[in-house]
């Protein structure tokens, strides 16, 4: 099989694609595989073929720093580019498809599946969590809101399904037209299709709800990477107990000074060593002592075992890794799914309660670690749901899927 693997957007969106990438070459099929112009160096350390797709997401996060700085302003200032956006996918992926058996989109992949329509070439798509599609059991992404009501569930999604319809419906019928396809007028259902959709996500933090049960949902893909610590790393590790991992990968933060003294000063008053991640925020870039470890980008599975525990985000991928190293962790959700994988982890009692970023204070921070490093019955559930992730073999199931999807085309 000649596989054509995008993983648009941030580091959440491409890393599990290039898991995928390397599994389905390890099965035999020859994958390209098409990311931000960011994700080059890390598709070329596994010897993906790598193509660039869409805008730098580094950059942009870092463009638009002031403008996300709150959930609401995310989505408004994502909303404004998504247009310009799809314009760039088409242009980057649309002589890639030609001469392939098979389109997988996963994270922000928006222009694929019409590319894959007009060159007659069947599509899947890799959701990283169930609220990438309709359910009445929770909203779309872009709502931060995790217990509403199903009437009010079935309200907002057909208020943003429409909304999205129409905000791309000039732009994404034309390429049809000129393609000679007809008109599409469920455009995010075809971008995201109910049907043609596998769930890399882990039923033990976020299990598909009861009107998306025919949906198969496999677990997270963790990428095999068994690259070394960078200098320094294994000494700290080895210098003390194991630390609490702080970091919140791709999430821009308008004043990272702040927030690595506010991270510092809450482990400290824990009484816990500290490992941060400086993420695209650029957190550290400071002497912060003996007890505290500033890393860049690193392999989780190798780290998070290593862990006592995790603080981050609440990204579908951070989330997994520290779930699959059965760890506790706790989130500080800023944007989209990131508000329902917090309230999942805590209602399972696999984390203390999240702390959304911008109520983050000392306080309720040191009180969270000191609970990551002391809850025994909590740490308890972190190691058995572990276990059971551990137990399964999600990349194999999903290769199997797609290799299902081609037979049926044929």
């Amino acid at each position: 099989m000649r596989a054509l693997l995008i993983g648009s957007g941030s580091r959440g969106d491409f890393q599990p694609m290039l898991a995928l990438a390397v599994a389905m070459r390890r099965a035999g099929h020859t994958v390209t595989l098409l990311g931000s112009p960011v994700f080059q160096g890390e598709a070329e350390a596994f010897d993906i073929p790598f193509g660039p797709c869409g805008r730098d997401a580094q950059a942009l996060l870092a463009e638009t720093r002031q403008q996300t700085r709150t959930p609401l302003g995310f989505v408004k200032t994502l909303n404004s580019l998504i247009a310009s956006e799809f314009e760039l996918q088409m242009a980057h992926t649309e002589s890639r498809v030609q001469g392939m058996d098979l389109v997988v989109g996963g994270g922000a992949t928006i222009a694929a599946h019409l590319l894959a329509d007009a060159a007659r070439v069947p599509y899947r798509y890799i959701g990283y969590t169930p609220q990438i599609l309709p359910s009445s059991y929770h909203p779309m992404l872009m709502v931060p809101l995790t217990r509403s009501p199903r009437w009010l569930n079935r309200l907002l999604w057909r208020t943003s399904k429409g909304f999205y319809n129409r905000l791309l419906d000039e732009r994404y019928n034309a390429h049809r037209t000129r393609r000679g396809l007809p008109r599409d007028e469920d455009i995010f259902g075809s971008i995201f299709p109910r049907e043609k959709t596998l769930l890399a996500c882990d039923p033990e933090l976020i299990p598909a709800p009861p009107d998306l049960a025919h949906v198969p949902q496999v677990g997270s893909f963790a990428l095999p990477d068994d690259r070394p610590f960078p200098p320094g790393l294994e000494a700290f590790l080895s210098a003390g107990p194991p630390p609490i991992y702080v970091g919140f990968g791709s999430m821009p933060d308008d004043d990272p000074g702040r927030t690595t003294r506010l991270v510092h000063e809450a482990a400290k008053k824990a009484g816990v060593r500290l490992l941060l991640s400086s993420g695209w925020s650029g957190l550290g870039g400071e002497d912060l002592g003996p007890s505290v470890h500033v890393v860049g980008p690193v392999s989780h599975g190798l780290l998070f075992p290593r862990l006592a525990g995790s603080v981050h985000h609440g990204g579908a991928g951070t989330t997994a890794a520290s779930a699959r190293a059965g760890i506790p962790q706790l989130l500080v959700p800023h944007a989209f799914d990131q508000f329902m994988f917090a309230r999942h982890v805590h209602q399972r009692g696999l984390g203390p309660r999240p702390i959304p970023k911008g109520a983050l204070t000392l306080e309720r921070l040191a009180e969270g670690l000191r609970a990551l490093a002391s809850d025994g019955p909590m740490r308890e559930r972190a190691r058995a749901a572990g276990e059971s992730i551990r137990s399964r073999d999600p990349l194999r199931a999903a290769v199997s899927w797609l290799e299902g999807a081609l037979d049926t085309a044929r």
